[in-house]
């Protein structure tokens, strides 16, 4: 197979050519550090061991740029817990088997508690209008996890919930007014926030929906006029 491999700065992606089909691994990278989001393989290449030498090729590109590493794709996190050899590249306090990690969070009275388990695929900053009001905040620490990985473990008869539009449904505790988590059905995600959580250790890669902040921060990560490209956003980003 012929193959060609390339850092795509102006599209944020890692790209291997192989028989007239590109694979493709989509990154944010931000001051001395880089995120892994999404890898897709397309289905000409399948079965054929692209996704693992593109895998391969993206981690030594990481090396060669210096660059601490999160990663966010489930692809790439597996590949790595199979070859320890890349683990050094990994910013502090990541891990990439997260399985048996379970994080807990619950409402200002106690009566509703929610697990989270493994590791959230977005951790970062939102500073929609939305979350504005819902948090009486200028900002929200989300963390995106998978919507199968957050489960209610207790009180779920004392939750009420709160759509204002059918792409966020908020959920809160009926008996304190305590906010617990945002179930977000068409990206199959749940913001459980990140400040409940007891021992999670947030870890931001980036800020969404800058162009609404009432609040500046200079911390060295992307800002995002509304949402990345992998998400469906413009892409844009937006100075500090």
């Amino acid at each position: 197979m012929a193959e060609n491999f390339r850092d795509n700065e102006a599209r944020e992606r890692f790209e291997l050519d192989v028989e007239g089909h590109t694979a493709f691994v989509t990154y944010r990278k931000s001051s001395g550090a880089i995120t892994l989001v999404h890898t897709e393989v397309p289905p000409e290449l399948g079965g054929k061991g692209v996704g693992s030498k593109l895998a391969r090729a993206a981690l030594d590109a990481v090396r060669a740029q210096a660059s601490k590493l999160t990663v966010e794709c489930d692809f790439i996190r597996n590949f790595m817990s199979k070859h320890a050899e890349y683990n050094d590249l990994l910013a502090p306090g990541q891990a990439t088997n997260t399985n048996a990690a379970t994080y807990k969070a619950g409402c200002f009275c106690g009566a509703v508690e929610v697990e989270a388990t493994g590791a959230p695929v977005f951790a970062g900053y939102c500073h929609c209008k939305d979350c504005q009001a819902w948090s009486a905040a200028p900002v929200n620490a989300f963390s995106l996890w998978k919507s199968g990985d957050v489960r209610i473990t207790k009180g779920a008869s004392d939750i009420g919930t709160y759509n204002k539009t059918e792409n966020s449904y908020r959920k809160f505790c009926k008996l304190c007014g305590g906010h617990i988590m945002t179930e977000h059905p068409r990206m199959r995600l749940t913001d459980v926030y990140a400040n409940l959580l007891r021992g999670y250790t947030h870890q931001p890669t980036l800020h969404v929906n800058y162009a609404s902040k009432t609040l500046s921060v200079r911390d060295g990560l992307p800002k995002y006029a509304d949402f990345p490209s992998d998400l469906g956003g413009s892409g844009q980003k937006l100075p500090d």
